[in-house]
């Protein structure tokens, strides 16, 4: 059993670059306890982390971009099944599948838990709450939270394009990996 688990790590951490349709640098990810299905319609861009527990269905496509980080037990949907239609043909779905890619565009965070469904884009810097569904697409700088998700306030543009201008305006580039002391931020 040991030795199993030894060597489906060594493994995965070999040839994991082949695991994925595309992997831009400096990605972060657990393959154990991860569920990557239809990898190879998967693509990742730069820093991006993806929390333990993910769990990616690339059936129809997903696109994650530059500077993406997935908390723990986040799910990405790019199919589903039949359940509405008039060639419906069992209850509660029937044997028909349908795909609908998913874009996650640069620089988005995603909190524990999260769940995006078949064919929505999210967009630049937005934030998803821990837990949230999300079912529509988001606007760039949204932060959407609740199930359905729905936005409930818009980050500072002004700033967040600020900052895409800089040469590292990645979090963990910038500055570091780990918990710094609490300080009070302007609003």
């Amino acid at each position: 059993m040991i030795v199993e688990l030894i060597l489906k790590v060594l493994l995965s951490v070999k040839y994991r670059k082949f695991r994925f349709k595309s992997e831009g640098l400096r990605c972060n990810y657990k393959s154990i306890n991860s569920k990557f299905q239809y990898s190879n319609k998967i693509s990742l861009g730069n820093d991006v982390w993806l929390g333990p527990k993910t769990e990616l269905d690339g059936a129809g496509e997903i696109e994650i971009g530059n500077g993406v980080i997935f908390g723990p037990e986040v799910c990405v949907y790019s199919r589903s099944h039949n359940f509405d239609s008039i060639e419906l043909k069992a209850l509660p779905f029937d044997d028909i599948v349908w795909n609908a890619k998913v874009i996650i565009n640069d620089f988005v965070w995603i909190g524990r838990r999260a769940i995006i469904l078949p064919g929505v884009t999210i967009g630049k810097a937005a934030i998803v709450g821990a837990g949230a569904v999300v079912s529509k697409d988001v606007p760039d700088y949204a932060v959407v939270v609740g199930n359905p998700a729905k936005v409930v306030r818009l980050r500072n543009s002004e700033r967040v394009e600020l900052l895409l201008k800089e040469e590292t305006p990645f979090v963990y580039s910038k500055l570091g990996h780990g918990k710094k002391d609490v300080v009070k931020i302007k609003k």
